[in-house]
């Protein structure tokens, strides 16, 4: 566990450093944001994930955002009209690619979905799933089956 903590902690500078230089050019200033100013907002793809824009409107644009699954959450068969990048901070994520056999991603994994691919997300039970992730259009989730699976507790 001692090993993982500067991964997350690396990814997760990462990330924001990602988001603060992206609004410092656009804005000509610093962004720095400790943990505790960053809001969070309940993510309507499934109740109790959460969503914290760093920059950019995931509703209208290209975004970078932290979000969180619930442990046990599930999305159902799906696609994104644009590519999503993913890293994963805590938790275990479960993709699936239409076709292929599921693939476990923990801490410090990354992850690349092209637009239009069908896949599933699980958060392993356990811990919650918190990732980053940049898309460089609108958010959307086209469910080709099913929905989302929030756990029961």
């Amino acid at each position: 566990m001692n090993r993982v903590r500067p991964i997350v902690v690396l990814m997760t500078a990462c990330a924001l450093l990602a988001a603060s230089q992206a609004r410092a050019e656009s804005e000509k200033t610093a962004v720095l944001w400790p943990a505790g100013d960053i809001k969070w907002a309940d993510n309507p793809a499934m109740k109790g994930a959460k969503i914290a824009v760093l920059w950019g409107d995931p509703k209208t644009g290209a975004y970078g955002a932290l979000k969180t699954i619930p442990a046990g959450g599930k999305l159902a068969k799906h696609t994104h009209t644009a590519e999503q990048k993913v890293i994963c901070l805590t938790g275990t994520i479960v993709l699936t690619m239409e076709g292929g056999s599921p693939k476990e991603l923990g801490v410090g994994s990354y992850a690349f979905i092209p637009g239009g691919m069908v896949h599933t997300a699980e958060c392993k039970a356990g811990a919650d799933c918190t990732y980053f992730e940049e898309q460089p259009a609108a958010s959307d989730i086209k469910f080709v089956e099913g929905t989302a699976t929030a756990p029961t507790k």
